[in-house]
């Protein structure tokens, strides 16, 4: 850390002596170093939160807080944290995001006329619209090329 630091105080007073014989070289020379080093910090960064599901927790966190809307969501959040410790734990079920209300609306808006079953690319759109980031993208199909509403739910 005390090396950046460094580093960086050198590249200062040497664009203070090149700016008079060089004026724009200096200060971009000093600006690319800068920029180098934010993009390592950054890069780091990222992979701290992506190796450790940061990104997916908080996503978990507040799917649940918009989809509930609790009247206190920092007592909802220290439960859910909770509940999502003993599930990995094992000790628990998980919570389920979406109830069966949510699963009845979004299956009857997506549906196409009077019938029980999903088009695939109507079961696709469903699972983005509900933030599903990883499921079967072509489940069992009772009728080729739908989705029926138990497959559905099982999947959602």
């Amino acid at each position: 850390m005390s090396e950046d630091i460094k580093c960086s105080q050198y590249d200062v007073k040497q664009n203070k002596k090149l700016s008079h014989v060089f004026p724009l070289q200096a200060s971009g020379r000093c600006q690319s170093i800068k920029e180098s080093n934010v993009t390592h910090t950054i890069c780091k960064e990222q992979d701290y939160l992506n190796e450790r599901n940061i990104f997916n927790i908080f996503h978990f966190l507040l799917s649940h807080v918009i989809i509930h809307q609790p009247a206190d969501p920092i007592q909802y959040l220290y439960e859910l944290l909770d509940d999502f410790i003993l599930f990995r734990s094992g000790l628990k079920e998980p919570r389920l995001l979406w109830t069966e209300k949510h699963l009845n609306a979004i299956f009857e808006n997506i549906l196409f006329h009077d019938s029980e079953f999903l088009p695939l690319d109507g079961f696709k759109t469903a699972m983005k619209t509900m933030g599903v980031r990883s499921y079967d993208p072509c489940p069992d199909q009772l009728v080729r090329g739908y989705v029926d509403r138990q497959t559905f739910y099982r999947t959602a």
